[in-house]
């Protein structure tokens, strides 16, 4: 009897034995999956962050070229503000007359240039007007 129960224990011992040796190739397997998908997701993080990283760098750099032209803008608005209606005289003998189509051009797009509602001064939209009336008139 011992014999039997010895090759029964031997049995068993040998079933154990492949038991664990097919979890610990399922666990390899496992292993190396899950490696496969931790460098995937490594991967994936290492994109995000350089295109985070550029899109802050391409913000920065619209943020300064937007202040430049801020500045730029200001300084042509100070600059184009500071001559007032009187100091300009414009001899509009020397003009030709307008037709009443180029006048309405000339208009159209000094308005696209000056109009208040899109920020522009209301006395040099005035000014250009008054000048063009004068030369739409002949004077």
């Amino acid at each position: 009897m011992t014999d039997l129960r010895q090759s029964e224990e031997a049995y068993q011992v040998e079933r154990e034995y492949k038991r664990m040796e097919r979890e610990l190739q399922e666990a390899k397997v496992a292993n190396r999956e899950l490696r496969r998908r931790l460098e995937k997701v490594q991967q994936q993080l290492n994109e995000t962050s350089n295109a985070y990283n550029k899109t802050v760098k391409n913000m920065l750099d619209m943020i300064r070229e937007n202040n430049e032209l801020t500045v730029e803008c200001e300084r042509l608005r100070w600059y184009t503000g500071r001559y007032d209606s009187e100091q300009i005289r414009v001899e509009t003998k020397q003009l030709p007359k307008l037709s009443p189509d180029e006048a309405r051009a000339i208009r159209k797009a000094m308005a696209r240039l000056h109009h208040p509602d899109i920020g522009g001064s209301i006395e040099r939209m005035q000014l250009w007007n008054n000048l063009l009336d004068q030369i739409e008139q002949g004077h």
